[in-house]
């Protein structure tokens, strides 16, 4: 088999193509968090637009990785909420990951104060 074959049909390859889209894994983060609404997850991964977020957040839910509910308003406009699958919570120790090798490799100056 050649490489570009393999590449392509090795599983970290295809997850590694659906996580470097941008926002995915700020996303991800913010939801480890506990389910939150849009405008609430917006202000928690910061600097994505709406329309970048609402398409990010329905990729991801055609993977299994976050849900979507709908709240009533209560005589308001209905509010969708997400959170994570356990798929999606099985993501932690990417992130964990992640933060581990940025606090090992980058230098202090580099790294933007953590929130959450």
């Amino acid at each position: 088999m050649s490489d570009a074959v393999f590449t392509t049909l090795c599983p970290a390859y295809r997850a590694i193509g659906v996580l470097q889209e941008k926002w995915v894994l700020h996303i991800v983060r913010a939801l480890l968090g506990g389910e939150k609404g849009f405008n609430e997850l917006a202000r928690a991964v910061g600097g994505c637009n709406s329309a970048t977020l609402t398409q990010r957040l329905e990729s991801l839910e055609d993977l299994g990785v976050i849900a979507k509910r709908t709240e009533d308003g209560g005589g308001k406009l209905a509010r969708s909420v997400y959170s994570l699958t356990p798929a999606g919570q099985e993501l932690q120790t990417v992130i964990n990951a992640i933060d581990a090798w940025a606090r090992a490799h980058l230098s202090e100056s580099e790294l933007p104060r953590c929130t959450g």
